[in-house]
C-alpha cells in the first residue's frame, strides 16, 4: 500500500501536488508558487501607517490618485492619471479587460503555456479561447510563433495576450517580438493587445523590457506589485490604457470593488517612495540556479526573466510531480500551463538559498537518473 499523502497548498490554482504525510516539514521543498520568497519585507512600513487619518476611509474607485501618478512617474512617463486605474492585483485587471472587451462573440489569442487563469478568466467572459505556441528553442531570434499567431486571427479576434517576462518559461520579449506585434496591430485594426509585465522588474543579463506604452491607444498593459516587491498580500496592481477604454472599465472599478485596500495602497506608496530593488537577490538566485541545472547537463528553458526554470523531460511531467514529491520536493507539471507544457515541469528559484541549492540538485539528480548520457 503507498504512503498516505497530504496537500501543502490550496493556492496552485486547483492543482492536487502532494508530499508523503510522513515527510517532515524541514525536509520539503516547495518550489511551486510563485512567490518573492528571497525579497524581505520592511516590517518598519506598519510603524508610520497611524500617520495616514484616513486610511481606514474608502478611496477612490480608480484608486489614489498619488499612487497612480507614482506608478506613472516610475514606468509610464508619457502617459497620464487618466489611463491608469488600481485594481486587485493583476488578476483583478484581467478580469475586468476581459468583462469589458470580450463576450461570445469574440476570441482571444492566450500564450501556450501561459499563466492558467488566463484561459479561465476569458471563459468567465464567454469569449472563445484560441492558443498560440511560443518558440521555446534556445536560439530563436523571436520568443512568440508569430506565424501562428497569424494563421489563428479572424475577424472575431478582439484582443491578443502576451505576457513578458514569461510564466512559466522566462522567456522575454525581443525586438522582433516587438516589431511583429505593431505590424499585427497595424494590419489587424479590430485587435487591441493585452501586455502582462507583472515580472518587468525582473530580467537578467542583457535583456530588454520594450515599453508598449507609447500604443496604449490599442491596448492595455498590466502589472502588480505582488512579484517585483514583497507585496503579494496587498493585492495591488493597476491596468495602462487608453482614456476611453478606462472609461469603458469604470462600470467594474465602481461596482465590482468599489475601492480597493487603502491600507494596501499606502503600504505602495511608502515601498516606492524608498525606491527599493530586489533586482540582485534574483539575479543571483538565477545564476546559482543555472549553475546546478548546467552542471548535471539538465535540458531546462534558460530562465531570461519572472523567477521560473521550465525543465524539459523525456515523459509526462504530471508523472515526474508525483516523483519528485516522494523526495519531497514541489513542483508544478507543465501541461497545467498548456498542451505544449506536457513534457515539462515548473520549479521556482525565488527561493532562500537553502532551499534553492537541495530543491535543484535533487532535480538535476532525478532529471539525470531518468536521462543517462551515453559516453564516447
Amino acid at each position: 500500500m503507498g504512503k498516505k499523502m497530504t496537500s501543502l497548498s490550496s493556492q496552485a490554482f486547483g492543482l492536487e501536488n502532494k508530499f508523503p504525510a510522513d515527510a517532515p516539514l524541514m525536509d520539503q521543498c516547495d518550489l511551486r508558487i510563485g512567490e518573492p520568497k528571497i525579497s524581505p519585507f520592511p516590517f518598519d512600513i506598519f510603524n508610520s501607517l497611524h500617520l495616514h487619518k484616513n486610511i481606514n476611509t474608502y478611496y477612490p474607485s480608480h484608486g489614489d490618485p498619488a499612487l497612480r501618478e507614482m506608478i506613472i512617474k516610475k514606468y509610464y512617463e508619457d502617459q497620464t492619471i487618466d489611463n491608469i486605474g488600481i485594481t486587485h492585483g493583476t488578476m483583478g485587471a484581467l478580469d475586468f479587460i476581459f468583462r469589458s472587451a470580450l463576450d461570445r462573440e469574440t476570441e482571444i489569442l492566450i500564450p501556450d503555456p501561459g499563466f492558467p487563469p488566463y484561459t479561465r478568466l476569458a471563459e468567465f467572459s464567454g469569449a472563445k479561447v484560441k492558443k498560440y505556441f511560443l518558440n521555446l528553442a534556445f536560439l530563436s531570434d523571436t520568443s512568440i510563433n508569430w506565424d501562428h499567431v497569424e494563421s489563428l486571427i479572424s475577424d472575431k479576434t478582439k484582443l491578443i495576450l502576451i505576457n513578458s517576462p514569461h510564466n512559466p518559461t522566462g522567456k522575454v520579449l525581443t525586438e522582433k517580438d516587438f516589431i511583429c506585434l505593431q505590424n499585427l496591430l497595424n494590419d489587424h485594426p479590430h485587435i487591441s493587445f493585452l501586455l502582462d509585465e507583472v515580472y518587468r522588474e525582473l530580467i537578467y543579463d542583457d535583456r530588454t523590457h520594450f515599453d508598449f506604452s507609447p500604443f496604449i491607444e490599442r491596448g492595455y498593459i498590466v502589472g502588480s506589485f505582488s512579484k517585483m516587491y514583497p507585496l503579494q498580500g496587498a493585492r495591488i496592481g493597476w491596468v495602462l490604457t487608453s482614456a476611453g477604454n478606462l472609461k469603458k472599465l469604470s462600470p467594474y472599478f465602481n461596482n465590482a470593488t468599489g475601492a480597493m485596500s487603502s491600507f494596501g495602497q499606502e503600504i505602495v506608496k511608502i515601498l516606492l517612495s524608498r525606491e527599493m530593488s530586489f533586482r540582485s537577490n534574483y539575479k543571483k538566485a538565477v545564476i546559482e540556479t543555472r549553475k546546478i541545472l548546467d552542471k548535471h547537463h539538465v535540458d531546462y528553458i534558460n530562465p531570461e526573466g519572472a523567477f521560473f526554470t521550465f525543465i524539459k523531460y523525456d515523459k509526462s511531467g504530471s508523472e515526474v510531480v508525483d516523483e519528485l514529491a516522494q523526495m519531497g520536493v514541489g513542483v508544478v507539471p507543465g501541461s497545467v500551463f498548456g498542451d505544449s507544457g506536457e513534457h515539462y515541469i515548473r520549479a521556482s528559484f525565488a527561493q532562500p538559498e537553502s532551499i534553492l541549492q537541495k530543491g535543484f540538485t535533487l532535480i538535476a539528480k532525478h532529471w539525470n537518473k531518468l536521462h543517462p548520457r551515453t559516453l564516447h
